[in-house]
C-alpha cells in the first residue's frame, strides 16, 4: 500500500513539474546553450549514475541499462543483477534545477541459495544548486538535496533489498573544471538512512576525466568509492550494496572501483555513454564488475 502511494505521489510530482515548465518562465536550457553565461560542453559522469550526480543544471532524459556480475565469494557463489532505468532532470535556471536521479526495475540472478527475484527499484527526487557557476573558466560547484522514498519492491528469501524502512536523505556536492581539452569532475556525499537499524548509511566519492580526442569522441576514466558510516541490523552479513540495493548489514566496510569507457555524441543533444567497472579492493561486496550504458536526450 504505501509503495502504491509512493509510486502515484512520484507521477503526479512528475506531472506538476512537467506542467510547471509551461505555467513559469523556466529556462530549460539550464547551464548549457549560448551566450557568455552558459557551458559549452556537457560529458557527465556514466558509472555510479545514481550518486555521482553531474554539477551542470541540465534539462534531460536519461535512460539507462546496467549489468552487474556478483562475485563468487558471496553467499550464492555468484550470479547477477540487470537494471533498467529512467533518470529525468528539469533546469528552473542556470543555477537551479530539479533532479529524479533513482527509480528502474531490476532483475536478479543468483546462482545458489537464494531465490532470483525482480522488482522496482527506490526512487529518488530532489533539488541542486549552482553555488559557484563560472562558464568563462568553464567551472561550476553545485550542491543538491533528495530523498529517496522505499518505495522498491525488490527482494530475496525474505531479504528486502529495496523497499520498507524509512528511506534516505542524500546531500552531495558536485564540481568541474577544464583545463583545454581535458575535463575533471569529481562529487562527494552522505546517503543516510532515516532507520537506521533498518538501513545502512553511507559516504561516497567519486572522481571522472574526460579528454576530446575528437570532435564527437571522448574516453573517459572514473574512480568511485563507498564507505560504510552506519551498519544496520537487518541482515547478519559482511558487506553492503554499494550504490544500487542496500541490504541492512550488522558490518560492512569500503569498496573503491575504477571504471573505463567514453562518451559518444551522436547529434546535438544527444549523446551515449559506456563504461566497465571493477573494484580496485579486495573487498568486492556485490560488485565483481558491472558495465553501464545510457543515453542523454538534453534541452
Amino acid at each position: 500500500m504505501r509503495r502504491d502511494f509512493f509510486l502515484v505521489g512520484f507521477v503526479l510530482v512528475a506531472l506538476i513539474f512537467s506542467s510547471s515548465v509551461y505555467a513559469f518562465d523556466f529556462d530549460l536550457h539550464g547551464s548549457l546553450g549560448e551566450g557568455e553565461n552558459k557551458f559549452k560542453r556537457y560529458v557527465p559522469p556514466v558509472s555510479n549514475p545514481v550518486l555521482n550526480e553531474t554539477p551542470y543544471i541540465t534539462t534531460e532524459v536519461r535512460p539507462m541499462y546496467l549489468h552487474q556480475n556478483i562475485p563468487f565469494e558471496f553467499l550464492t557463489q555468484g550470479g547477477s543483477i540487470d537494471l533498467l532505468a529512467l533518470q529525468l532532470r528539469v533546469a528552473i535556471n542556470d543555477r537551479l534545477g530539479i533532479i529524479a536521479n533513482k527509480d528502474g526495475y531490476a532483475d536478479i540472478d543468483f546462482d545458489s541459495v537464494l531465490p532470483d527475484d525482480d522488482g522496482f527499484a527506490n526512487i529518488a527526487l530532489g533539488l541542486k544548486y549552482a553555488i559557484y557557476n563560472d562558464p568563462k573558466n568553464e567551472s561550476i560547484l553545485t550542491t543538491g538535496l533528495t530523498y529517496e522514498a522505499p518505495s522498491g519492491s525488490l527482494r530475496s528469501g525474505g531479504i528486502r533489498l529495496q523497499g520498507n524502512g524509512d528511506g534516505f536523505l542524500r546531500w552531495f556536492v558536485s564540481g568541474a573544471t577544464m583545463y583545454k581539452k581535458l575535463a575533471m569532475q569529481s562529487s562527494f556525499g552522505f546517503n543516510v538512512a532515516l532507520d537506521q537499524d533498518h538501513d545502512s548509511s553511507m559516504f561516497y566519492m567519486s572522481g571522472h576525466l574526460d579528454y576530446e580526442l575528437c570532435k564527437k569522441f571522448f574516453p573517459l576514466l572514473e574512480f568511485n568509492m563507498y564507505r560504510t558510516i552506519g551498519n544496520a541490523e537487518r541482515t547478519p552479513v559482511d558487506l553492503e550494496g554499494s550504490d544500487l540495493v542496500n541490504l541492512g548489514t550488522i558490518d560492512s566496510g569500503t569498496v573503491l572501483t575504477i571504471a573505463g569507457g567514453f562518451r559518444y555524441h551522436i547529434i546535438d543533444h544527444v549523446q551515449m555513454g559506456f563504461t566497465y567497472e571493477a573494484p580496485l579492493t579486495n573487498r568486492e561486496d556485490l560488485l565483481d564488475w558491472r558495465t553501464t550504458l545510457d543515453f542523454v536526450f538534453y534541452y
